[in-house]
C-alpha cells in the first residue's frame, strides 16, 4: 500500500446547508460538530514516513 498525502476534504455548499437545515434549532451529529470544533487532527503528511513510495518499507 502506497500513501498519497491529501489535504483534509471540505464538505460542499449544499451539503453544508442541508445539514445545518435538517438540524436547525439543535445540535448538529457529532462527526458533524468534532469536524467543524477540531478539524483535521492529524495531517497525512506525519504518516507518510511509514510508507515507501511503492508500499510499506521492508
Amino acid at each position: 500500500m502506497s500513501m498519497q498525502p491529501e489535504r483534509w476534504p471540505q464538505p460542499s455548499q449544499e451539503i453544508t446547508a442541508a445539514v445545518l437545515a435538517m438540524y436547525r434549532g439543535r445540535r448538529a451529529p457529532l462527526p458533524v460538530v468534532i469536524r467543524d470544533e477540531l478539524g483535521e487532527l492529524f495531517a497525512d503528511e506525519q504518516f507518510a514516513v511509514g510508507f515507501g513510495v511503492r508500499g510499506r518499507p521492508r
